[in-house]
């Protein structure tokens, strides 16, 4: 029940604009626990999916009902909006930096986290358009929901990946919001395929760096973290 609650407060962020998901599994301690059992998943499948289920529920749930209210506060109160989820994302940087020195901090770090800020930064220069709510049922259309499901798989595989600045940078994040709001298959079920297996593919490979480089691999985290909060500000403020 426990991971239940924290699973609808990780949905929640990943709703949330600028905010990362993933970055909630950190501080809640379940993030290379569910890394683990998302690589696991056909070596051990009944453990790994007693321990996902009511993680997994979790997350379905708090995205979903809470879809409702964004849209609605988006809609009815964009500054203030932005000002809270603005104060939310600066929350989740300490604890990224806590856990990526929690062994030790190496000056060698910082290479990774130049590169992996140098690259998020670079998307602030692209061109931003303003919210699309119009669904798509053409095969391109079809295409682009498959892309949100591989951009979804990121955010929440990697911590501080925010799923809402990448799709409202391709103009996808208002219908991303919308298709779950008002539950539209022909959006949603194509998201989830490749959502799906998008996160088992990069569940292993974000394992494997942990186990072998745990430190560089939390810097490289922060500074894509603190890259999208960059951009978070030039998509909405």
């Amino acid at each position: 029940m426990i991971n239940f609650l924290k699973g609808i407060i990780v949905g929640i962020f990943n709703i949330i604009p600028g905010l990362s998901g993933s970055a909630m599994l950190v501080v809640f301690n379940l993030y290379e626990k569910c890394l683990k059992a998302i690589s696991d998943l056909f070596k051990s499948p009944k453990q790994s999916f007693t321990f996902l289920f009511p993680i997994g529920a979790g997350i379905i749930i708090g995205t979903y009902s809470f879809s409702n209210i964004i849209f609605v506060l988006l809609k009815s109160y964009p500054l203030e909006t932005y000002i809270i989820f603005t104060i939310l994302i600066i929350t989740t940087i300490p604890n990224l930096f806590k856990e990526g020195t929690k062994n030790g901090f190496k000056k060698d770090y910082l290479i990774p986290f130049i590169i992996t800020f140098t690259i998020g930064i670079l998307f602030i220069f692209l061109d931003i358009k303003d919210l699309n709510y119009n669904i798509d049922y053409s095969f391109l259309g079809l295409l682009k929901y498959l892309l949100i499901g591989i951009i979804l798989s990121f955010s929440t595989v990697i911590p501080g990946i925010s799923t809402t600045v990448l799709l409202s940078i391709i103009n996808l994040y208002g219908i991303y919001i919308y298709s779950i709001s008002t539950f539209n298959m022909f959006v949603l079920i194509p998201i989830f395929i490749s959502f799906t297996i998008t996160t088992f593919l990069i569940s292993k490979l974000i394992n494997y760096l942990l186990n072998k480089y745990y430190g560089y691999t939390y810097f490289a985290i922060l500074g894509f973290c603190l890259s999208t909060f960059l951009c978070f500000i030039k998509v909405f403020i």
